[in-house]
C-alpha cells in the first residue's frame, strides 16, 4: 500500500501556495479535491462528551468516511487505485488533509447517542 505519509508531506505544500505542482503530482485527482474544498463538502463531525471525531466528505451520490491517521477512505477509488497502487490518494483524502491544512471544513457537533445511527447511515452510502 502507498505510504500517507508520503501523500502528507507533498499536500503540507499546499501551504506554500504550490498548486501547480501538486496538480502535476496527483493529477485530476487534486484538481477534483480542490472542487470539493471549494463547495464546502469537508465535514469533521465531533460527538459529544466522548469527543470522538469522524472526516466525512460529501459525494455527489455518496458520503465518505475518511480516517485520516490511517490514511483510508471508503470510496470505490481508494479500493480500485490506491490499494492497487496505481494512485497515491483518492480526491477524498486530498481534501480532507487540504481542509484540515487550510481550516476549511465544517464542524458539526453531535451527540454521543446519534455515533452509532449515523455510522450506519455512513455505511450504507458504501
Amino acid at each position: 500500500m502507498v505510504d500517507y505519509r508520503d501523500v502528507l508531506q507533498a499536500l503540507e505544500k499546499v501551504g506554500k501556495g504550490d498548486f501547480v505542482e501538486l496538480s502535476a503530482e496527483f493529477g485530476l485527482r487534486f484538481d477534483k479535491a480542490w472542487e470539493i474544498l471549494t463547495e464546502n463538502r469537508v465535514k469533521l463531525y465531533v460527538f459529544w462528551p466522548s469527543g470522538r471525531v469522524m472526516w466525512i466528505v460529501v459525494g455527489r451520490g455518496f458520503d465518505y468516511i475518511v480516517y485520516d491517521q490511517a490514511g483510508y477512505c471508503s470510496c470505490d477509488d481508494f479500493f480500485h487505485a490506491v490499494m492497487d497502487r496505481r494512485a497515491r490518494a483518492c480526491q477524498h483524502l486530498i481534501a480532507q488533509r487540504l481542509a484540515q491544512i487550510l481550516r476549511d471544513y465544517d464542524v458539526i457537533e453531535e451527540d454521543d447517542g446519534l455515533f452509532g445511527a449515523l455510522m450506519s447511515d455512513w455505511r450504507l452510502s458504501l
